[in-house]
């Protein structure tokens, strides 16, 4: 059985909605933390948060950065290559780069033989191997 936690629930929870969906809402990142309950959260779905949370709602890179990396250390949250994305989130924290570019990061540092293709010379800073064609 496959159990996807969908854009729009981690909205309404970061963003501590008032609505009386927000009581479920709580609830269930409660059972989440604990472990009592488990969820996948895709990557295309954090993606998703973030636009939605800083175009929407403008709310600053630091406090998305900082709720979502609070909410994967939750027992029952499952991510796929957790470590990454936390790398991700922690350069899309700390950075002005846009969201994707950390994502970039975060898949290829640590390991020069990695390359990325890109005439953006802002990647020059990090440990990658940037090439143009």
């Amino acid at each position: 059985m496959t159990v996807l936690l969908d854009t729009n629930v981690l909205i309404r929870f970061l963003t501590s909605d008032k609505t009386q969906k927000f009581q479920g809402v709580y609830a269930l990142f409660e059972s989440l933390e604990q472990g009592d309950l488990q969820v996948e959260l895709k990557l295309i779905v954090l993606f998703q948060v973030v636009f939605v949370l800083k175009s929407f709602y403008s709310v600053p890179r630091e406090e998305i950065a900082t709720g979502m990396l609070r909410i994967l250390e939750y027992k029952g949250l499952i991510v796929k290559k957790r470590r990454i994305v936390r790398r991700m989130l922690e350069l899309w924290h700390d950075s002005k780069l846009d969201i994707v570019d950390c994502y970039l990061i975060a898949c290829l540092e640590g390991d020069r033989q990695n390359i990325l293709y890109s005439y953006d010379r802002g990647f020059d800073k990090f440990e990658i191997n940037r090439k143009e064609t």
